[in-house]
């Protein structure tokens, strides 16, 4: 269907874009559009005024700071193919190689990813298990929150109607990462279930290991060292086998088109074992991301 008649401002600077959002009631942020255009299309989503972001060009900066990145949220995922995350942080590169096509990974953005909160979107897992931190900006001045309290429900957050997200903070080295998804194709996939994991070692045994989950609860899920209760512990199949087990029982998934509840479970549970040893593969050298 066509979009009916709204109402339209391109802001030059990142303070007209708060005042036109805080001064509109329905006015929404646009960044790459890939999924807020295709939903007013399908008539699921009615903003009475879009806050164009495409020119705020401080919102288009990938930004390293030591071991840390600074991702504005108007960078696309192929500014991320093209950074030096792919070399220093493999799991970014699988979440790329497994987003969409070329075309939307050009258009599509962090922001735009994060703040749509959807339930299978694929950004989030990488960047939780990365410990990241949302950096938002209003008319209150600025906040800064944990990726993982960000989302609040399937397509919610806690974003204010007059704030915009700016950046995201996250670990910029960090070799034992990946990211697993499963989807209906082989490309240009919604994922069913995606999985991403973050391991360090101290020799032979566990030092940390972080695994988040995409499209298997309403907000992306993430688990930590202490809850999987592996520091210390051997990296195994089997050590995988009793993580995997854990994740699952944290899992609360629904049943779609893509999916049921109990397919997606059991997919959970192979993308975690895949995705650990996957990590522990890259430490030791393999596994070419």
């Amino acid at each position: 269907m066509y979009i009916p008649p709204l109402e339209y401002t391109a802001p030059a600077t990142l303070a007209e874009a708060l005042t036109a959002l805080k001064k509109t009631t329905g006015a929404v942020p646009l960044a790459g559009g890939t999924d807020l255009v295709v939903m007013m299309k399908e008539g699921r989503a009615a903003p009475a005024s879009l806050v164009s972001l495409r020119r705020l060009s401080e919102l288009k900066q990938i930004s390293f700071d030591g071991d840390a990145v600074a991702l504005g949220a108007g960078v696309t995922v192929t500014q991320i193919e093209r950074s030096e995350l792919s070399a220093t942080n493999p799991g970014f590169t699988d979440m790329v190689r497994n987003m969409a096509n070329q075309q939307i990974r050009n258009r599509a953005t962090v922001g735009g990813n994060l703040c749509t909160a959807a339930a299978c979107a694929d950004i989030p897992p990488i960047l939780l298990v990365n410990d990241a931190v949302a950096v938002i900006t209003g008319s209150n001045g600025e906040r800064k929150i944990p990726l993982v309290d960000f989302f609040t429900g399937p397509r919610k957050t806690q974003l204010k109607h007059d704030e915009l997200l700016v950046s995201v903070t996250c670990r910029a080295k960090n070799r034992g990462t990946s990211y697993i998804k499963f989807g209906p194709r082989k490309v240009v996939n919604i994922a069913i279930v995606g999985v991403a994991c973050a391991l360090e070692m101290d020799g032979e045994s566990i030092a940390t290991l972080k695994i988040a989950v995409t499209a298997a609860s309403g907000t992306p899920l993430l688990l930590e060292t202490n809850d999987l209760m592996v520091k210390g512990q051997k990296a195994n199949t089997e050590q995988w086998e009793r993580v995997a087990k854990q994740v699952v029982e944290h899992l609360s998934p629904i049943s779609d088109i893509r999916g049921s509840a109990e397919y997606r479970l059991e997919l959970a549970q192979v993308g975690v074992i895949r995705a650990c040893e996957t990590a522990l593969l890259r430490l030791q050298g393999g596994a070419d991301a």
